[in-house]
């Protein structure tokens, strides 16, 4: 027992001193602790804790290292641990330690299970994953930190987000028109989605009595990309990053989202509000029932549905554990009706 306890040690001492280097707080957590030996915490530019964390397990000692390649490392993760680190509302970084030939190796270990990569609770790591040499930004990525600065101001942030556009006539947007023709839910959440940014540069086209088309290539998607890091950067949604880099990253897809906004997301929000009746008072604009910060309805576009209604009644009637009887009576099967009722209209 004492000298795995020393292996462990040497394990977290490791990792204690490279995040000691990079300037962020290490919290570690009590050895009864299941699946998560710590946590990090990142550091603003004023070394002021922000709250953004990832857990951490180390798993140190040369048996961790039995089934390498020139290339990488792996782990084999039990089920209990697989589940566990698939729910954790944080980032889940494993790091792998060789204590006599002090190397270190790391991934995200939430995120491989979640992305369906770790086939058979197989966790690889690539030896390119040095944990010695990563930086803040690589720690914290799946946590949300972007290279972004962070606007402190919201005055200057509502500035920052009209100034951010993608200076394309055949798409012209910017994160402005992005945030408040979003807002859904009594302006409660944010939506997002290629069909908003669509529906917008597509009105401002029929506004412009452009005879030409939407057009859009990769440095407008890269605009769409930035948008999504930028609400999160500046804690304007409570939005789970690591999910939406699943279809940014792993899918090459611009996700699709509706999330709740944050505190400080509803006071930009307010702010706008009170801009806008600043100006009617100015006489700058005239009064009108429709407001800025105002929601937007969202719904499932029937036409997506409307085939499958009979094809999921028919699977839920045959699957049902009880199933039930066709009357003697020559009823018509639910399907069959869907069907009909579907053709009269």
């Amino acid at each position: 027992m004492p000298g795995n306890y020393s292996t462990e040690r040497k394990g977290i001492a490791a990792v204690q001193a490279k995040l000691a280097d990079l300037e962020l707080i290490w919290r570690e957590t009590s050895t009864g602790d299941f699946g998560i030996d710590g946590h990090i915490e990142f550091l603003d530019e004023n070394s002021e804790p922000t709250g953004m964390m990832v857990g951490v397990q180390v798993k140190s000692g040369q048996s961790y290292f039995l089934g390498e390649t020139d290339y990488t490392v792996s782990y084999t993760a039990n089920e209990k641990h697989q589940k566990y680190w698939e729910h954790y509302p944080v980032p889940v970084l494993l790091i792998l330690h060789h204590p006599d030939r002090k190397e270190t190796f790391w991934t995200d270990a939430r995120q491989e299970f979640r992305t369906g990569k770790a086939l058979g609770n197989k966790i690889v790591i690539p030896k390119s994953n040095n944990f010695m040499t990563a930086q803040v930004d690589d720690l914290f990525k799946n946590a949300g930190l972007t290279q972004t600065e962070y606007v402190k101001d919201i005055s200057a942030l509502l500035e920052y987000m009209l100034t951010q556009s993608t200076r394309n006539a055949g798409f012209d947007l910017s994160f402005f028109d992005l945030f408040c023709l979003g807002m859904t839910n009594i302006c409660r959440s944010l939506y997002f989605g290629m069909d908003l940014a669509l529906k917008i540069a597509e009105h401002k086209l029929a506004a412009a009595e452009s005879e030409f088309g939407v057009g859009l290539g990769h440095s407008e998607y890269d605009f769409l990309e930035s948008y999504i890091r930028f609400l999160v950067s500046q804690n304007l949604v409570h939005a789970n990053y690591s999910d939406l880099l699943i279809d940014l990253e792993l899918r090459e897809m611009v996700p699709e989202f509706i999330v709740p906004l944050s505190r400080r997301g509803t006071a930009l929000k307010d702010l706008i509000s009170r801009r806008e009746d600043d100006l009617v008072e100015q006489g700058l604009l005239l009064e009108s029932r429709s407001r800025v910060a105002q929601e937007a309805f969202i719904e499932i576009v029937e036409m997506s549905m409307f085939p499958r209604f009979g094809r999921v009644a028919e699977i839920a009637r045959i699957l049902r554990p009880n199933p039930v009887p066709q009357s003697s009576q020559g009823a018509i099967p639910i399907a069959d009706s869907v069907e009909k009722v579907g053709a009269e209209n």
